[in-house]
């Protein structure tokens, strides 16, 4: 894949591939949002496995990802993921029998993962060296916000003909952004013809190179906290608007980071974040106070949003940068399967979720931190 610096920032682009990032979010969230109609639809059905059979995909082919997005071109990867990511939604409209509405679901993860792949891979290469740390950033942010805008949008669902519409819904806004991609997207960056490794090889040539992995360790140890907290401390310090508050707090973290960046390092924003942020987890555990446990999800936000920023920061060339960052939706995804059954574990007590939550931030501190420091020698 060609490398070629940007002379100037292509915003008008960044805002329609981060906007193509929030239909990218609501691959989850319209599932998430009608999990109850969903039960209603299917009443035997294991449902909730609906929402994460998207990130199978993602926990077996992470790796490939990036390879697959490397080899035939960011733009040729964009647009795939979206013309097939709009026929999986439109199709999830038709009334199906539970074995084939999951089978479209963790179809919908390829789109999903090349998706996750490319687009912040493209909007990194269209940025001037000065502005990628603040793209990167600004690309963290595409999951909590698109969740939140569909839960705005989406009005309560209970028949058959709601989540029709939702689903439906879905897949006609990515049909309606195919063109805009297809007239936007450069041609410049061309694939490299490479022949095609194994499996092993190429998880083998991602994770034995620090500066194309330590980006996913990092974003894998912020994930296993984020939803698995996100779902168990409003109900154990008893404040249910934390619901709402704390993923805002942990946006505003993520965004901040873009911005630090460009003064410190993104690896060492990483590795401060996790050390704070077990700092202010500790300290709400001992308070019991639903603001410190805001303060400690914004620090998780630097986290989340360091991670990013470092990809470039590390990968110069777009082919690495597109291996990070199937790294990192690998092990971003295998971060959110783990930390959720984790917490459960200890989702009673304050105490347990503050101590699960310390031992993963002095994980990163250690074993993230050490990779990052590996990196930046190499």
């Amino acid at each position: 894949m060609t490398n070629f610096p940007a002379e100037r920032t292509d915003w008008p682009l960044i805002l329609l591939l981060w906007t193509t990032g929030l239909l990218v979010a609501s691959q989850f969230a319209k599932v998430t949002l009608t999990l109850d109609s969903l039960q209603l639809l299917y009443p035997s059905a294991p449902v909730t496995y609906a929402v994460s059979g998207v990130a199978v995909v993602g926990v077996l082919g992470g790796a490939m990802a990036g390879f697959v997005v490397a080899r035939f071109g960011l733009r040729h990867s964009v647009l795939w993921a979206c013309g097939l990511s709009a026929l999986l939604a439109l199709a999830q409209g038709l009334e199906l029998p539970f074995w084939a509405y999951m089978t479209l679901r963790i179809a919908e993860g390829a789109g999903h993962l090349l998706f996750v792949v490319a687009l912040p891979t493209l909007m990194a290469a269209r940025a001037r060296a000065v502005d990628k740390s603040v793209v990167m950033g600004f690309w963290g942010t595409f999951f909590g916000v698109g969740y939140a805008l569909l839960a705005v949008i989406v009005p309560p669902v209970e028949a058959w003909g709601g989540l029709q519409a939702v689903f439906v819904g879905h897949g006609l806004l990515l049909v309606a952004v195919f063109p805009l991609l297809w007239r936007a997207l450069p041609r410049g960056i061309v694939a490299g013809r490479t022949s095609v490794p194994n499996p092993v090889e190429i998880h083998r040539q991602i994770y034995t190179n620090p500066r194309l992995a330590a980006s996913g360790l990092g974003h894998g140890t912020y994930t296993a906290l984020f939803i698995a907290l996100v779902a168990f401390l409003p109900a154990a310090m008893e404040a249910a608007w934390l619901l709402l508050v704390l993923p805002i707090a942990n946006l505003l973290g993520t965004f901040a980071a873009g911005f630090l960046s460009r003064h410190v390092a993104a690896p060492r924003i990483v590795v401060w974040g996790f050390g704070i942020s077990a700092l202010v987890f500790a300290a709400m555990a001992v308070s019991g106070l639903p603001s410190v446990a805001v303060l400690a999800f914004l620090a998780t936000g630097v986290v989340a949003g360091g991670n990013f920023a470092a990809v470039p920061l590390l990968n110069n060339a777009p082919r690495d940068q597109a291996l990070a960052n199937g790294a990192m939706a690998q092990l971003g995804n295998i971060g959110t399967f783990s930390g959720t059954p984790l917490f459960a574990l200890v989702a009673g007590s304050l105490w347990g979720l503050a101590g699960l939550a310390i031992a993963i931030c002095l994980f990163g501190v250690i074993v993230a931190g050490y990779v990052y420091r590996t990196a930046c020698r190499n």
